[in-house]
């Protein structure tokens, strides 16, 4: 009975600890509510983020590349598809596998939102420093300072802007890859893989462009000179996809991929509108465009898996 009463009585004790550790709690946050509204906005986004890089990182180790065909039909490219001795046989098919590899792009965010007009406000604040700006939506509007293919210089970029006092986090771009079967001329089978390689690298050049022009290894016309080779290329590239996609608009991965490449040129034209010779406003367009053409590249392979 003792033992009893001893049980009941802590139990009392307890229940009024809890009570009033609970009015406590109430009051201080009733009180300090707009002060420490911010604070808390700030620690649950980075910790959405964390969940959502970590989530991205285990999908990444375990990602399964899909397998796709694509089937490029003779003719409808300008030429008569003879074969080598003259005569108008088509030229026998072959069928080639293209195995195109998954990569990440780490971005350097400055900021989630869950308004879109805080987000433009905030692109156009570190344009003007010369960063990306760049804003991506999934549930935040996220504003994208830069882009990295390496974790660990992204991971260098963040420790020296906490060194500034600048929070960022880390967001991963994940571009998943995909194993194609191509059948067609042995001459379009290796015109469609240039395609799809030339895109990926001239696209990671980019990074290593913008590298050189912030730190003055290039000057802003060496970088638009660059920028113009890559157009030119893209722009012979494009007309060999027009041309055989032409008897067949309805394959998407053709129609796709052609789609793809006019808007690189497009965006790649726009970097040098205005002041050519402005290093910092240049510089926020390639690392803006840089990361606008791996989300394209992106929802391509996307639709091409069923992503």
């Amino acid at each position: 009975m003792r033992y009893s009463r001893l049980r009941r009585r802590n139990r009392r004790r307890y229940t009024w600890v809890l009570f009033l550790g609970l009015l406590l709690f109430l009051a201080l946050y009733i009180g300090s509510a707009g002060a420490a509204g911010n604070f808390i906005s700030r620690i649950i986004t980075s910790f959405l983020d964390d969940v959502a890089d970590t989530n991205q990182g285990q999908d990444n180790a375990s990602v399964e590349v899909p397998d796709t065909h694509l089937t490029v039909p003779d003719g409808g490219d300008g030429s008569s598809d003879e074969s080598p001795n003259g005569s108008s046989d088509s030229i026998q098919k072959v069928t080639e596998q293209l195995n195109i590899d998954p990569f990440n792009l780490y971005a350097i965010q400055l900021g989630a939102f869950t308004s879109k007009e805080n987000a433009e406000a905030a692109a156009r604040e570190i344009q003007a420093k010369g960063a990306a700006g760049y804003i991506l939506y999934d549930k935040y509007f996220r504003v994208l300072a830069m882009g990295y293919a390496s974790q660990d210089d992204a991971q260098k970029v963040k420790q020296q802007l906490g060194e500034e006092g600048i929070e960022s986090q880390i967001y991963s771009i994940l571009v998943p890859g995909v194993n194609m079967e191509i059948t067609a001329s042995a001459e379009k089978v290796s015109s469609i893989k240039t395609a799809f390689s030339t895109w990926i690298d001239r696209t990671k050049a980019l990074e290593d462009m913008v590298k050189k022009l912030d730190t003055s290894a290039i000057s802003v016309e060496d970088a638009k000179k660059g920028i113009e080779v890559t157009i030119d290329e893209f722009d012979s590239i494009l007309e060999q996809l027009k041309a055989y996609s032409a008897t067949q608009e309805s394959n998407h991965v053709l129609a796709g991929l052609q789609r793809l490449y006019q808007e690189g040129i497009e965006s790649l034209s726009k970097i040098f509108e205005g002041n050519v010779s402005d290093r910092v406003a240049n510089s926020s367009k390639i690392k803006y465009t840089y990361i606008d053409m791996v989300c394209r590249y992106k929802q391509y392979i996307d639709s091409i898996t069923g992503e």
